[in-house]
């Protein structure tokens, strides 16, 4: 009974309890009540008894039925308003202060507001908006706003409806305006685009934009607030203009990554809109290391860069419009450095950008557009960046370095490297093990990852030392190496083990060294000879902890270390002992040796001066003992008389004579000394004494002019000796030459006005020497093996040695060498009589396949004493001959050429394959430094020539031919032209395209006087050398000669656009083509190397020239091809044409129309002056399809057949739709165009029947393309003739298959080819423009004629 009681008398008293509370309630807390929310003071939780969905439907429900509705809802508002002014209150309502209890007594804390509640009631939302913004304004005012705001956005962002979103929109401009509190500003900046609904978003950005100009900290959630902004276009076009101007007059750079995120935004824009966008951005972005630190420029470019790659992964449109800005620098200063790190960026996307880029980096290297200063400034700019992307900008430079045969893409690939190691510190690692990776993956590219790697320890070889175990490897891969890839790994591993303290490998390299040098294989023992000579070249920089000199017995030789100091000197010597041992039975090792020595001790920076006291006398010592004797022994030796030859020191400049003994040496072999030895044991020889004395050789200037030990030799006793004693006088001649060459090479440099009557006469010996060497082949009929040099020793190098025969009959062999061996000049001294395609070949041709000992570029030396029309050399005598001149010009010409390129040579299946070869820059540089001091000398000849040939041309007796040179004249002539080879040579050195500017401008100075040097620009240089240049055209009485001054005017012309340049060298191109050539001897010019220069000629002629010329010369042609009657028969208007080389002219012909028509198409005509260009193209083809009717042989149809083809295309493509659009207007002009094209076609259409008539495979294999595209060309005239109503004026039938004489053609007939001998040309250059053209062409793979359709 008593619980029973208790429990009423608590429910009573509870009830009483709510009735007293429900009594003291305001209208807001009964109507939530009554809902499911009960409001409970802070700090306690309001108490939710529903969810928020059911709470919201409630109250909705409550307010609108209630009897006072609406105006309960003020009620329920105003006790709202009253509540909330305690900011306590305002604060328990506005955060998530709500919980409510679950069935099993637990309590859920819920997400959701009182505020947010009350916000979702469509009655309240517009008196709630506005109170919450007075509130938070008010607040603001007050910097007191950043507790709430976050809160107060998020009250609204989650909301589903807004009723006034205008009204919102307001509110939050006004309170963004009003803040002060910077995070307060950005909180709301980034909450708009999640509360204002799109209908509102035009106005935002408005607002947001004039916001942008006024505050630069707010960019960042600005542009991403835009980001998220539905914009109409106009308006995003408007933001993104503001935007760039913004952006172009920023300091700050911490902001760019926004700015490329919304200027780039995909699928805004069209893609030219893009492009336009993206070159303004590529110009805007800069960062200023003076004003930014150093880590705010890292970050922002790597997020930079990573903004840019996003929008290039999003778009494909984005990513084709950075391309596009990037490939449209056509020039050097188009370019800056930020697009080299665009390009990378995309090659970072995916393999088919990879592709887009490599072709796009190969070709502006090629065209000398991307350059090494570019990427300087690209490594020095956007360093972070580039170490961000490491992994692909090291696989860039990787396809880049395996570019095949082309030696300027990949010197920029090791430009790049070199600079990953001077500027990437941290990677230096990692850019090594990816190297030596690539090496065991690309063997193309050893050498040049040799040289990377030498560059790079040839600075600082302690970056590559934790990394010498790994490069061991590379020994692997020896046996595949060529000569100079073994050098090179030699020099990295020995550079690695004798110069780095401790190192790991110097055990292992030495070991190396004795293991190849003992070997059987001369193969390996030759590696083993470069081990142990680059082994020496480190250990002989060791300097001696002693200054005091050594002293040295007279007898030293390779087997006297023990004179020099225990530790690095002594184990060099040691190695050179022990390669002397292992060679001493192989004359040729011996060669290879010392040649090979001295290659490392002529640029060798520091050499220990007891070793190379050392060394020097045991070389000389060996010189001495071996080669040197003081009298005659035996003055005859069977068959043979000796005696003492070529002497030049008189008594009194000697204490006893000395000679050098090679004819003893040959007549009397001796197991330990082998002739051969002797140049390369002199060239040491005098390396050595030259580092030795600091470049003065008196020490052995005696050498210069000792007698030389020979058999005596009478050419006109020639045909009564035996071949094997005309052999063995060809050998003494031989190492006589070379013996002299090497006297050449050493005394050269030297100034000494003593040496320098002895320095000429030398070389007048050896010239003699040499001709009289070619005399004796020519005489006799024998087949002479030349020995061996250094050279031939390894057949990978160099393959098999030379057979040097007197009589060469087999004429398409040397055709073919001749077509193979390409070159920057003009086939020269092969003019004359070789061309007559006779048996006997002249002494240069024979002199020219004989490996002598090369000649140094020590020798340009001689070129700086003046010239002297004397052919005598006085003792006193500082001037040279004339036939020193030529001499010494043809070499240098020999000695530059491989060294200063001027063009990427395409590699073919044909062509000699040499991976070792690769482009030097610094020796270019070094090389080019040379010929540009002895500029000026050469120009003072170039006038003396001149001077000569004016005084003594018109003077000289002349013949019935008109021509009778004296051999003398012949020489200054072709001076001369080696004068314009070798300026040919240095001027189209691809240095001066990359770089080297102030060098090329001071060398064209030296040609011309010029006033103010400086301001002198090179435009005008090149135009005042090019007129100085063309005076000399009078003075060019050979064609070989006359080809060599077009080359040096082409060569200029390639570095400007000067039409006064392009019109000097057409013209001469054009007097030259009109001229008789003849031999010195008063006959014809023929034969195949005539042909190529007169090719030569009619392209620079003709490809020069103008359509309207062309058109003139055209109907010059078709009048004067009667005249060609006979096979000797000459063109009256170009003398060097005749019936036998026509095909040369008429080919070169189609060419010039084919390229002059391209050109003027892509001039932007009027549709008039289109319709006057196809007047004159068609009128050009119908004569050359005359000209091919009138002068019918096999070379002219086929000519024609080839060359009409490209010009019809380009009718299709470009003429046809102008004929459609002109009909109306122009129909009489129309028609005329059409019925000339149409004499053509039809004569095409009958070269496809003679072709199959005449059984010719090349042409009937081309026929079915012919004749789709001539049926493309029906069609096409159809529909332009359709769509000018006139499709009734269009008949169309079968034509008769007729031959090109018009004649009908009966069914399977056919003829065999028959040319008669007149007509059979004679060697005739290939074309070189045909083959690309036609592979265009024709392919069926390339792009199908029925796409034209």
């Amino acid at each position: 009974m008593s619980l029973k009681r208790i429990s009423q008398n608590k429910n009573v008293s509870t009830l009483s309890q709510n009735k007293k509370r429900k009594g003291n309630k305001s209208y807001l807390e009964i109507i939530l009540e009554e809902s499911g929310l009960i409001l409970i003071s802070p700090p306690e939780k309001c108490i939710a008894s529903q969810e928020t969905v059911h709470i919201i439907r409630n109250v909705k429900k409550n307010l609108q039925k209630h009897i006072n509705f609406p105006c309960n809802v003020s009620e329920f508002f105003t006790d709202l308003q009253k509540a909330c002014d305690d900011l306590n209150i305002f604060k328990h309502y506005l955060y998530p202060n709500i919980i409510r209890t679950s069935s099993d007594g637990g309590e859920l804390v819920i997400n959701d507001s009182v505020i947010k509640i009350l916000l979702n009631i469509p009655i309240l939302q517009v008196k709630l908006i506005n109170y919450i913004f007075e509130k938070a304004i008010d607040l603001a005012a007050d910097s007191k706003c950043g507790p709430w705001i976050q809160m107060i956005l998020k009250s609204f962002s989650t909301l589903d409806n807004l009723t006034d979103s205008e009204k919102v929109s307001t509110h939050l401009i006004n309170l963004l305006d009003i803040a002060s509190e910077k995070m307060v500003r950005l909180e709301i900046i980034t909450a708009i685009p999640d509360i204002i609904g799109d209908q509102e978003h035009d106005n935002i950005a408005t607002e947001m934009s004039r916001i942008l100009s006024e505050d630069h900290d707010l960019i960042p959630a600005i542009l991403d607030c835009l980001s998220y902004l539905c914009l109409s276009d106009h308006q995003y076009e408007q933001l993104q203009k503001k935007t760039l101007s913004i952006l172009t007059g920023l300091s700050k750079c911490n902001y760019f990554a926004n700015f490329v995120k919304f200027l780039l935004l995909p699928g805004r824009m069209t893609e030219s809109q893009y492009i336009e966008v993206t070159f303004n951005l590529r110009n805007a972005l800069g960062w200023s290391t003076s004003i930014a630190k150093p880590q705010d420029v890292a970050s922002s470019q790597v997020l930079t860069a990573t903004a840019i790659r996003n929008s290039i992964v999003s778009s494909k449109a984005i990513a084709n419009a950075w391309m596009k800005v990037v490939s449209n620098c056509k020039e050097s200063n188009d370019h800056k450095p930020i697009d080299f790190i665009i390009l990378l960026i995309l090659y970072s996307t995916s393999e088919e950008r990879q592709k887009q880029v490599e072709l796009l980096l190969n070709k502006q290297i090629k065209l000398d557009i991307l350059k090494d200063d570019l990427i300087d400034d690209t490594f020095d700019k956007f360093k972070p960046i580039l170490e961000a992307n490491l992994r692909y900008l090291i696989n860039l430079s990787n396809c880049l370095l395996k570019t095949k045969s082309n030696p300027v893409i990949q010197t920029f690939a090791t430009h790049i490297y070199t600079l990953m190691f001077s500027k990437l510190e941290e990677c230096r690692q990692t850019i090594v093990a990816e190297l030596l990776q690539l090496g065991l993956d690309c063997k193309q590219s050893m050498m040049n990852i040799l040289l990377i790697l030498n560059n790079v320890a040839l600075k600082d070889v302690t970056i590559l030392k934790p990394q010498c175990i790994q490069m061991l490897t590379l020994l692997d891969r020896m046996d595949d190496m060529s000569i100079p890839e073994i050098r090179a790994t030699m020099n990295l591993l020995c550079c690695l083990a004798y110069t780095c303290e401790n190192s790991v490998i110097r055990d292992d390299i030495h070991m190396i060294i004795r293991k190849e040098l003992g070997n059987s294989n001369p193969t390996i023992k030759m590696q083993g000879i470069i081990s142990g000579i680059y082994a020496v070249k480190y250990l002989m920089a060791t300097q001696s902890d002693d200054e005091q000199s050594l002293e040295l017995p007279d007898d030293v030789s390779y087997s006297s270390v023990h004179h020099l100091a225990d530790g690095n000197l002594r184990e060099a010597a040691q190695i050179i002992e022990l390669i002397s041992r292992s060679t001493r039975p192989f004359p040729e090792m011996i060669v290879f040796f010392y040649d090979e020595l001295c290659k490392v001790v002529q640029p060798a920076n520091d050499i220990n001066r007891n070793f190379l006291a050392w060394l020097t006398d045991a070389v000389t010592n060996d010189l001495q003992q071996n080669f040197i004797v003081d009298n005659l022994e035996n003055d005859r030796i069977g068959e043979f008389k000796l005696t003492m030859q070529h002497c030049l020191n008189s008594d009194s400049e000697i204490e006893e004579t000395i000679a050098i003994n090679i004819g003893g040496l040959l007549l009397q072999q001796r197991d330990d000394v082998n002739i051969c030895i002797l140049p390369p044991l002199f060239q040491l020889v005098q390396t050595l004494h030259f580092r030795q004395h600091e470049g003065n050789l008196s020490s052995i200037d005696a050498l210069l002019g000792c007698p030389i030990i020979m058999p005596l030799f009478d050419i006109d006793l020639l045909d009564d000796m035996e071949s094997q004693n005309i052999q063995i006088h060809l050998d003494c001649l031989f190492y006589c030459v070379n013996w002299i060459r090497e006297l050449i090479n050493a005394f050269a440099p030297q100034n000494d006005p003593a040496l320098k009557p002895k320095i000429f006469i030398r070389i007048t010996q050896v010239q003699q020497l040499e001709d009289l060497i070619g005399k004796i082949l020519i005489t006799t009929k024998i087949t002479y093996n030349f020995p061996s040099n250094s050279f031939s020793l390894n057949d990978r190098e160099q393959g098999e040695k030379r057979l040097i025969k007197s009589n060469k009959n087999n004429k398409t062999k040397s055709q073919k060498t001749v077509n193979q061996d390409e070159t920057v000049l003009p086939e020269t001294g092969r003019t004359q009589v070789s061309q007559n395609n006779k048996p006997l070949k002249n002494n240069i041709d024979l002199i020219n396949n004989i490996s002598f000992r090369p000649l140094s570029l020590n020798i340009i030396n001689v070129v700086k004493n003046d010239l002297t029309e004397d052919d005598d050399i006085k003792e006193d005598d500082t001037e040279i001959t004339i036939y020193i001149l030529k001499y010494i010009l043809k070499n240098v010409c020999i000695n530059i050429e491989p060294v200063l390129i001027s063009k990427i040579k395409q590699q073919t299946f044909l062509s000699k394959r040499n991976n070792s070869d690769v482009y030097n820059k610094a020796k270019a540089e070094d090389y080019a430094k040379s010929i540009s001091t002895i500029l000026p000398n050469i120009v003072n000849h170039l006038k003396y020539i001149v001077s000569y040939l004016d005084t003594h041309t018109t003077t000289e007796p002349q013949n019935d031919s008109g021509f009778m040179y004296t051999s003398k004249l012949i020489d200054f002539v072709v001076s001369l032209e080696y004068i314009f080879n070798m300026c040919t040579i240095y001027f189209k050195w691809i240095g001066f395209k990359n770089s080297n500017i102030p060098l090329l401008k001071t060398s064209l100075r030296t040609f011309v006087d010029v006033g103010h040097e400086n301001t002198v620009s090179l435009k005008d240089l090149l135009l005042q050398v090019t007129k100085f240049l063309q005076k000399h055209e009078k003075y060019c009485l050979q064609l070989s000669t006359a080809v060599s001054l077009i080359e040096f005017l082409k060569a200029l012309q390639e570095y400007s656009s000067n039409y006064t340049i392009l019109q000097i060298l057409r013209d001469t191109a054009e007097n030259f083509f009109s001229k008789e050539w003849k031999t010195p001897d008063g006959i014809l010019e023929r034969g195949l190397l005539f042909n190529q220069s007169i090719d030569s000629l009619a392209k620079v002629f003709l490809i020069n020239n103008e359509l309207l010329e062309l058109k003139k010369i055209t109907i010059t042609l078709t009048r004067d091809i009667e005249h060609l009657k006979s096979r000797n028969s000459m063109l009256p208007c170009y003398k060097s044409i005749n019936k036998a080389n026509f095909p040369i002219l008429y080919r070169n012909l189609g060419t010039a129309l084919n390229k002059l028509t391209k050109d003027r198409l892509n001039d932007g005509l009027t549709n008039s002056e289109h319709l006057g260009l196809w007047k004159d193209v068609t009128f050009i083809l119908k004569c050359m399809a005359d000209i091919a009717k009138t002068l019918e042989n096999r070379n002219n149809l086929s000519a024609f057949f080839k060359k009409s083809l490209p010009v019809i295309k380009l009718f299709l493509s470009h003429g046809i739709p102008i004929l459609e659009i002109q009909f109306k207007n122009e129909t009489q002009e129309v028609l005329e165009i059409l019925k000339t094209l149409q004499q053509s076609t039809r004569f095409l259409q009958s070269l496809c029947c003679h072709s199959r008539l005449k059984k010719d495979s090349v042409l009937m294999g081309k026929v079915p393309y012919v004749r789709q595209m001539l049926e493309t060309l029906i069609y096409k005239v159809k529909a332009a003739l359709a769509a000018n109503n006139c499709s009734e004026a269009f008949w169309m039938g079968n034509l008769k298959n007729k031959n090109i004489h018009g004649e009908v053609i009966a069914t399977q007939q056919s003829v065999e080819a028959e040319e008669s001998a007149e007509d059979c040309d004679e060697q005739l250059p290939e074309d070189e423009d045909s083959d690309d053209t036609d592979d265009e062409m024709l392919n069926p793979d390339s792009k199908s004629l029925s796409d034209i359709v």
